[in-house]
């Protein structure tokens, strides 16, 4: 499927190995805003954002998407897409849905 779908959010990813305490992948307007939705939806902790995150180009952000298991059941393509095109965070760790 090509992505036909004029590209309106950025793509940021949150890694341990990067100092986060969880993995996600969020779509943001900006780096700042990224890191707020990061603070807000995700991290547990109260600190101040010290959390630096990489910024993603919207082809490397779809195929973590489309490589990312499904919690719910195997989601259609469309839903994946519809996911991807909305704003937040798009794929959050296990341990924070069990």
């Amino acid at each position: 499927m090509k992505m036909t779908a004029k590209i309106t959010h950025r793509y940021f990813e949150f890694n341990p190995k990067n100092g986060a305490d969880y993995y996600a992948l969020i779509s943001a307007k900006n780096k700042e805003e990224a890191i707020n939705v990061y603070y807000r939806d995700i991290s547990d902790r109260d600190d101040e954002p010290d959390t630096d995150c990489k910024e993603l180009t919207s082809a490397e952000a779809w195929k973590k998407c489309q490589n990312a298991d499904d919690v719910e059941g195997e989601l259609s393509i469309e839903e994946k897409l519809e996911e991807f095109e909305g704003n937040g965070v798009i794929l959050w760790p296990m341990e924070l849905i069990q």
